[in-house]
């Protein structure tokens, strides 16, 4: 088959034309992208009837339940969460350290449980401390949460940028180098 653009051609390329190039040739017309796309729609569907279904619950919560509630498994909940918190920490780290791509979505996870734990630690805790609650959240949890974020986000514009299709064994292939440019 011959190259409908030589190396030298893909060269002087701009990464913002590189990218507008790889957007381009990940369109599918396949069956099996016509399966892809109706999955993808299929589940679009059912995330916003969902989100939707969720608001009329909102309100029924916010109407129904009590203002005090006396927990039977504080410390259980407590400990779990601060425990599968400690896991997803640690397992961002070794990914991160190990350059795996399943830093993504394990990241992002991370930033998702620092955000409940500081808003679970400001709404349930005593007036008394309420200070210290709200200090913790704003100079530990959510400073944390927003770096951890911005990471997985850095990592995933530089797979976009920097891969083919990605395949089965993605999460055991190391990551494109730091030193890449991120298209920004």
């Amino acid at each position: 088959m011959t190259a409908l653009l030589s190396d030298d051609q893909i060269a002087r390329l701009t990464w913002a034309e590189r990218r507008a190039l790889a957007d381009r040739l990940l369109v599918d017309d396949s069956p099996a992208g016509e399966v892809r796309r109706r999955r993808r729609n299929r589940f679009v569907a059912i995330a916003a009837v969902c989100s939707l279904l969720l608001v009329p619950w909102i309100v029924v919560l916010a109407v129904t339940l009590p203002g005090r509630c006396v927990a039977t498994n504080w410390t259980l909940t407590w400990v779990g969460f601060d425990v599968a918190l400690f896991v997803a920490l640690v397992a961002t780290a070794l990914l991160a350290w190990r350059r795996r791509r399943l830093v993504v979505p394990v990241a992002a996870a991370c930033a998702t449980l620092l955000c409940a734990d500081a808003w679970f630690d400001i709404t349930t805790s005593h007036p008394t401390g309420y200070a210290i609650s709200i200090g913790s959240a704003l100079l530990v949890e959510l400073p944390l949460a927003v770096v951890v974020a911005r990471a997985s986000l850095i990592v995933l514009g530089r797979l976009h940028l920097s891969e083919e299709r990605p395949s089965r064994d993605d999460r055991h292939r190391p990551l494109p180098g730091l030193d890449q440019p991120t298209g920004q």
